[in-house]
Protein backbone atom coordinates (compact mmCIF):
# COMPACT_ATOMS: atom_id res chain seq x y z
CA UNK A 1 0.00 0.00 0.00
CA UNK A 2 1.17 3.18 -0.53
CA UNK A 3 1.49 5.98 1.96
CA UNK A 4 -0.08 9.89 1.07
CA UNK A 5 1.96 12.19 -0.29
CA UNK A 6 1.29 16.23 0.57
CA UNK A 7 2.12 19.19 -1.07
CA UNK A 8 0.45 22.30 -2.38
CA UNK A 9 0.53 23.36 -6.15
CA UNK A 10 0.86 27.29 -6.68
CA UNK A 11 -1.60 27.68 -9.79
CA UNK A 12 -3.26 30.78 -10.55
CA UNK A 13 -1.73 33.54 -8.16
CA UNK A 14 -2.89 30.59 -5.51
CA UNK A 15 -1.86 27.72 -3.65
CA UNK A 16 -3.56 24.34 -3.82
CA UNK A 17 -3.01 22.22 -1.19
CA UNK A 18 -3.48 17.98 -2.16
CA UNK A 19 -2.66 14.64 -1.27
CA UNK A 20 -2.24 11.78 -3.44
CA UNK A 21 -1.97 7.93 -2.60
CA UNK A 22 -1.81 4.91 -4.32
CA UNK A 23 0.70 3.27 -7.46
CA UNK A 24 1.98 5.87 -9.38
CA UNK A 25 1.16 4.20 -12.40
CA UNK A 26 -2.41 3.63 -11.83
CA UNK A 27 -5.52 4.89 -12.61
CA UNK A 28 -5.86 8.58 -11.80
CA UNK A 29 -9.13 9.46 -10.23
CA UNK A 30 -9.66 13.56 -8.68
CA UNK A 31 -12.00 13.49 -6.14
CA UNK A 32 -13.68 17.29 -5.72
CA UNK A 33 -15.87 17.74 -2.28
CA UNK A 34 -19.07 19.70 -1.87
CA UNK A 35 -19.80 23.31 -1.21
CA UNK A 36 -17.22 24.91 1.80
CA UNK A 37 -15.53 21.58 2.11
CA UNK A 38 -11.96 20.91 1.96
CA UNK A 39 -10.35 17.53 1.44
CA UNK A 40 -11.02 16.09 4.97
CA UNK A 41 -14.56 15.05 4.00
CA UNK A 42 -12.98 12.69 1.38
CA UNK A 43 -11.87 10.58 4.78
CA UNK A 44 -8.80 8.07 4.76
CA UNK A 45 -10.85 5.20 4.56
CA UNK A 46 -12.90 6.18 1.61
CA UNK A 47 -9.54 7.21 -0.02
CA UNK A 48 -7.88 3.95 0.78
CA UNK A 49 -10.48 1.33 -0.74
CA UNK A 50 -10.13 3.40 -4.27
CA UNK A 51 -6.42 2.93 -3.41
CA UNK A 52 -6.38 -0.83 -2.34
CA UNK A 53 -8.84 -1.29 -5.76
CA UNK A 54 -5.94 0.01 -7.93
CA UNK A 55 -6.73 3.89 -8.06
CA UNK A 56 -4.30 6.47 -7.78
CA UNK A 57 -6.61 8.95 -5.63
CA UNK A 58 -5.86 12.78 -5.25
CA UNK A 59 -7.73 15.34 -3.29
CA UNK A 60 -7.25 18.29 -2.56
CA UNK A 61 -8.63 21.91 -0.66
CA UNK A 62 -10.62 24.09 -2.79
CA UNK A 63 -9.37 27.44 -2.54
CA UNK A 64 -10.75 28.80 0.48
CA UNK A 65 -10.88 25.24 2.54
CA UNK A 66 -7.85 23.50 4.29
CA UNK A 67 -4.27 24.30 4.03
CA UNK A 68 -5.08 26.28 0.56
CA UNK A 69 -4.79 29.92 -0.09
CA UNK A 70 -7.85 31.72 1.36
CA UNK A 71 -9.77 34.54 -0.01
CA UNK A 72 -10.25 37.10 3.08
CA UNK A 73 -12.83 39.65 0.93
CA UNK A 74 -14.39 37.93 -1.73
CA UNK A 75 -15.82 41.51 -3.12
CA UNK A 76 -12.31 42.29 -4.08
CA UNK A 77 -11.32 39.13 -4.80
CA UNK A 78 -14.31 37.18 -6.60
CA UNK A 79 -13.83 34.33 -8.37
CA UNK A 80 -16.42 31.56 -9.92
CA UNK A 81 -16.61 27.91 -10.28
CA UNK A 82 -14.63 28.14 -13.47
CA UNK A 83 -12.08 29.23 -11.04
CA UNK A 84 -12.49 26.76 -8.99
CA UNK A 85 -12.27 23.87 -11.88
CA UNK A 86 -8.84 26.01 -13.21
CA UNK A 87 -7.44 25.03 -9.85
CA UNK A 88 -8.40 21.39 -10.66
CA UNK A 89 -6.98 21.43 -14.01
CA UNK A 90 -3.92 23.19 -12.65
CA UNK A 91 -3.50 20.71 -9.64
CA UNK A 92 -3.25 17.85 -12.31
CA UNK A 93 -0.98 19.59 -14.60
CA UNK A 94 1.18 20.42 -11.59
CA UNK A 95 1.20 16.64 -10.89
CA UNK A 96 1.70 15.82 -14.34
CA UNK A 97 -1.97 13.87 -15.05
CA UNK A 98 -2.67 14.61 -18.52
CA UNK A 99 -6.22 13.13 -17.79
CA UNK A 100 -7.93 11.30 -14.38
CA UNK A 101 -11.39 10.08 -13.62
CA UNK A 102 -13.42 12.30 -12.12
CA UNK A 103 -15.83 12.35 -9.05
CA UNK A 104 -17.46 14.54 -7.83
CA UNK A 105 -19.91 15.29 -4.36
CA UNK A 106 -22.68 17.64 -4.49
CA UNK A 107 -20.77 20.99 -5.63
CA UNK A 108 -18.34 19.13 -6.63
CA UNK A 109 -20.50 16.69 -8.92
CA UNK A 110 -21.56 19.85 -10.53
CA UNK A 111 -17.95 21.25 -11.38
CA UNK A 112 -16.70 17.32 -12.54
CA UNK A 113 -19.31 17.68 -14.97
CA UNK A 114 -18.45 21.36 -15.93
CA UNK A 115 -15.13 19.75 -16.15
CA UNK A 116 -16.13 16.95 -18.59
CA UNK A 117 -17.90 19.42 -20.89
CA UNK A 118 -15.69 22.42 -20.89
CA UNK A 119 -12.54 20.56 -21.30
CA UNK A 120 -13.30 16.72 -22.54
CA UNK A 121 -9.65 16.23 -23.23
CA UNK A 122 -8.86 16.08 -19.40
CA UNK A 123 -11.57 13.63 -18.48
CA UNK A 124 -11.15 9.97 -18.28
CA UNK A 125 -14.84 9.45 -16.99
CA UNK A 126 -17.46 11.24 -14.64
CA UNK A 127 -18.67 10.47 -11.75
CA UNK A 128 -21.33 12.70 -9.89
CA UNK A 129 -22.44 12.01 -6.72
CA UNK A 130 -25.27 13.73 -4.57
CA UNK A 131 -25.02 16.36 -7.22
CA UNK A 132 -27.52 17.84 -9.82
CA UNK A 133 -26.72 18.74 -13.65
CA UNK A 134 -28.63 22.67 -12.80
CA UNK A 135 -27.40 24.37 -10.25
CA UNK A 136 -29.51 27.59 -9.96
CA UNK A 137 -32.04 24.48 -8.09
CA UNK A 138 -29.69 24.96 -5.20
CA UNK A 139 -29.18 28.91 -5.63
CA UNK A 140 -32.34 29.62 -6.56
CA UNK A 141 -33.63 28.23 -3.36
CA UNK A 142 -30.68 29.28 -0.88
CA UNK A 143 -30.13 32.78 -2.48
CA UNK A 144 -32.95 33.94 -4.59
CA UNK A 145 -32.14 35.26 -7.87
CA UNK A 146 -32.99 33.60 -11.31
CA UNK A 147 -35.06 30.88 -10.92
CA UNK A 148 -34.02 27.05 -13.02
CA UNK A 149 -34.85 26.32 -15.88
CA UNK A 150 -34.76 22.97 -16.03
CA UNK A 151 -38.22 21.36 -14.13
CA UNK A 152 -36.18 19.44 -11.77
CA UNK A 153 -37.42 19.48 -7.88
CA UNK A 154 -35.66 21.96 -5.26
CA UNK A 155 -34.68 20.58 -2.09
CA UNK A 156 -36.88 19.39 0.41
CA UNK A 157 -39.13 21.00 2.14
CA UNK A 158 -39.16 19.86 5.46
CA UNK A 159 -35.43 19.90 5.49
CA UNK A 160 -35.81 23.30 4.76
CA UNK A 161 -38.01 24.01 7.73
CA UNK A 162 -35.74 22.15 9.98
CA UNK A 163 -32.86 24.01 8.82
CA UNK A 164 -34.34 26.91 10.03
CA UNK A 165 -35.16 25.47 13.34
CA UNK A 166 -31.63 25.01 13.85
CA UNK A 167 -30.38 27.98 16.25
CA UNK A 168 -27.23 30.13 15.74
CA UNK A 169 -26.51 30.49 19.52
CA UNK A 170 -25.20 26.63 19.99
CA UNK A 171 -21.22 25.97 19.50
CA UNK A 172 -20.39 26.15 16.07
CA UNK A 173 -19.00 22.13 15.97
CA UNK A 174 -22.96 21.09 17.18
CA UNK A 175 -24.69 23.45 14.53
CA UNK A 176 -22.32 21.63 12.06
CA UNK A 177 -23.00 18.28 12.84
CA UNK A 178 -27.33 18.77 13.52
CA UNK A 179 -26.64 19.96 9.62
CA UNK A 180 -24.71 16.74 8.59
CA UNK A 181 -27.70 14.73 10.75
CA UNK A 182 -30.17 16.57 8.77
CA UNK A 183 -28.61 15.94 5.16
CA UNK A 184 -28.09 12.06 6.11
CA UNK A 185 -31.96 11.80 6.42
CA UNK A 186 -33.26 9.58 8.70
CA UNK A 187 -33.17 6.26 6.92
CA UNK A 188 -29.12 5.57 7.31
CA UNK A 189 -27.29 4.95 10.80
CA UNK A 190 -25.83 8.56 12.16
CA UNK A 191 -22.49 8.28 13.97
CA UNK A 192 -22.58 11.64 15.89
CA UNK A 193 -19.28 10.75 17.40
CA UNK A 194 -17.60 9.87 14.16
CA UNK A 195 -19.81 12.75 12.22
CA UNK A 196 -18.11 15.54 15.20
CA UNK A 197 -14.60 14.03 15.22
CA UNK A 198 -14.31 14.94 11.62
CA UNK A 199 -15.93 18.27 11.84
CA UNK A 200 -13.34 18.63 14.67
CA UNK A 201 -10.73 17.24 11.77
CA UNK A 202 -11.70 19.82 9.31
CA UNK A 203 -12.19 22.82 11.29
CA UNK A 204 -8.56 22.28 12.61
CA UNK A 205 -7.45 22.02 8.95
CA UNK A 206 -8.30 25.53 8.32
CA UNK A 207 -12.09 24.75 7.01
CA UNK A 208 -14.75 27.69 8.18
CA UNK A 209 -18.79 28.32 6.84
CA UNK A 210 -17.17 31.14 5.29
CA UNK A 211 -15.85 28.85 2.49
CA UNK A 212 -19.50 28.21 2.07
CA UNK A 213 -20.70 31.75 1.30
CA UNK A 214 -17.79 32.05 -0.86
CA UNK A 215 -18.44 29.07 -2.87
CA UNK A 216 -22.06 29.62 -3.55
CA UNK A 217 -21.62 33.15 -4.40
CA UNK A 218 -18.74 31.50 -6.92
CA UNK A 219 -21.95 29.65 -8.49
CA UNK A 220 -23.95 32.75 -8.71
CA UNK A 221 -21.20 34.28 -10.92
CA UNK A 222 -21.50 31.67 -13.63
CA UNK A 223 -23.42 31.95 -16.81
CA UNK A 224 -24.63 28.03 -17.54
CA UNK A 225 -25.79 27.12 -14.22
CA UNK A 226 -28.07 24.65 -16.15
CA UNK A 227 -25.57 21.84 -17.48
CA UNK A 228 -28.99 19.83 -18.61
CA UNK A 229 -28.79 21.01 -22.27
CA UNK A 230 -25.21 20.39 -22.64
CA UNK A 231 -24.50 16.82 -21.08
CA UNK A 232 -25.91 15.44 -24.64
CA UNK A 233 -22.02 16.54 -26.33
CA UNK A 234 -20.51 14.34 -23.02
CA UNK A 235 -17.91 12.48 -24.77
CA UNK A 236 -17.30 10.09 -21.60
CA UNK A 237 -18.49 7.91 -19.55
CA UNK A 238 -20.90 9.23 -16.77
CA UNK A 239 -22.30 7.97 -13.12
CA UNK A 240 -24.67 10.26 -11.98
CA UNK A 241 -25.26 8.72 -7.88
CA UNK A 242 -28.00 9.41 -5.87
CA UNK A 243 -29.24 8.46 -2.41
CA UNK A 244 -32.84 7.97 -1.98
CA UNK A 245 -33.13 9.55 0.84
CA UNK A 246 -31.34 13.11 -0.27
CA UNK A 247 -33.30 15.79 1.01
CA UNK A 248 -31.42 18.63 -1.57
CA UNK A 249 -30.89 16.66 -5.07
CA UNK A 250 -34.17 13.72 -5.05
CA UNK A 251 -33.18 10.27 -7.48
CA UNK A 252 -34.82 12.80 -10.26
CA UNK A 253 -31.58 14.99 -10.65
CA UNK A 254 -29.58 11.87 -11.06
CA UNK A 255 -31.95 9.90 -13.69
CA UNK A 256 -32.81 12.87 -16.07
CA UNK A 257 -28.93 13.67 -16.34
CA UNK A 258 -28.15 10.22 -17.13
CA UNK A 259 -30.85 10.17 -19.72
CA UNK A 260 -29.21 12.99 -21.16
CA UNK A 261 -26.08 11.58 -21.60
CA UNK A 262 -25.27 9.46 -24.45
CA UNK A 263 -22.86 7.14 -22.22
CA UNK A 264 -24.44 7.55 -19.06
CA UNK A 265 -25.86 5.97 -15.96
CA UNK A 266 -27.44 6.32 -12.44
CA UNK A 267 -27.90 4.87 -9.52
CA UNK A 268 -30.18 5.37 -7.16
CA UNK A 269 -28.45 3.60 -3.08
CA UNK A 270 -31.35 2.93 -0.98
CA UNK A 271 -31.54 5.14 1.97
CA UNK A 272 -28.25 7.12 1.53
CA UNK A 273 -28.68 10.85 1.90
CA UNK A 274 -26.83 13.78 0.87
CA UNK A 275 -23.84 12.71 3.32
CA UNK A 276 -20.34 10.55 2.44
CA UNK A 277 -21.76 8.34 5.66
CA UNK A 278 -19.17 5.53 6.04
CA UNK A 279 -22.22 3.14 6.08
CA UNK A 280 -22.02 3.18 2.42
CA UNK A 281 -18.06 3.63 1.48
CA UNK A 282 -18.41 0.26 0.67
CA UNK A 283 -21.39 0.37 -2.18
CA UNK A 284 -19.64 4.22 -3.27
CA UNK A 285 -15.90 2.84 -3.99
CA UNK A 286 -17.36 -0.01 -5.64
CA UNK A 287 -19.14 2.03 -7.76
CA UNK A 288 -16.36 4.28 -8.58
CA UNK A 289 -14.31 1.25 -9.18
CA UNK A 290 -16.32 -0.34 -11.53
CA UNK A 291 -16.91 2.78 -13.50
CA UNK A 292 -13.33 3.55 -13.62
CA UNK A 293 -11.92 0.04 -14.33
CA UNK A 294 -10.61 -0.49 -17.87
CA UNK A 295 -12.90 -3.24 -19.13
CA UNK A 296 -15.82 -2.33 -17.28
CA UNK A 297 -15.66 -5.36 -14.72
Amino acid sequence: MHPETTGSAHVHGIDIAYGVRGAPDAQPVLLLMGNGCGSSFWTEPFCDLLAQGGRRVIRFDYRDTGLSTHIEDFDRQPYTLNDLALDALGLLDHLGVARAHLVGLSMGGFLAQRLALHHPGRALSLTSMMSTSDYAVLLHTFMGGEAPTSSLPPPDAEWMKALGRLSPDVPLLDLMVENWRLANGSRAPFDEAWWRELQRTAFARGDSPRAGEHHRRAAEHIQDKNLLPALSQLTVPARFIQGSEDPIFSPVHARTAADATPLGDSLVIQDMGHALNPHFFPILTWAVLEHTSEDGD
